[in-house]
């Protein structure tokens, strides 16, 4: 899991075109804990803290605790994208979606 997280923060602020500075002042937390994050080095962590950076980056905290193959940027774009539409909308456009997939 400290994989996925440092993997997830790292490109979602690279996405952002963020500095780890600038990560870290939008997250109210020190430049070394974004380092020390995206180094995989997650020990002591607190879930505001992690909270805080998933914010500053229009990430959930749920999204760091995902199953490993859906913690791409542009994946969890996705879903969250489909989770807001009503359930009718969602399906027509997973079930579209899936017959491009498949041609």
């Amino acid at each position: 899991m400290q994989t996925s997280i440092s993997k997830l923060v790292n490109q979602k602020r690279r996405a952002l075109d963020l500095t780890i500075e600038q990560l870290a002042e939008r997250a109210s937390v020190s430049v070394s804990l974004i380092s020390r994050i995206e180094r995989g080095e997650l020990e002591n962590i607190s879930l505001n803290k992690l909270q805080a950076i998933a914010s500053a980056l229009n990430l959930t905290l749920s999204d760091f605790f995902t199953d490993d193959a859906l913690t791409g940027i542009h994946t969890l774009e996705l879903i969250s994208y489909l989770k807001v539409l009503p359930e009718v909308q969602r399906e027509t456009l997973a079930e579209s979606i899936l017959k491009i997939l498949k041609l």
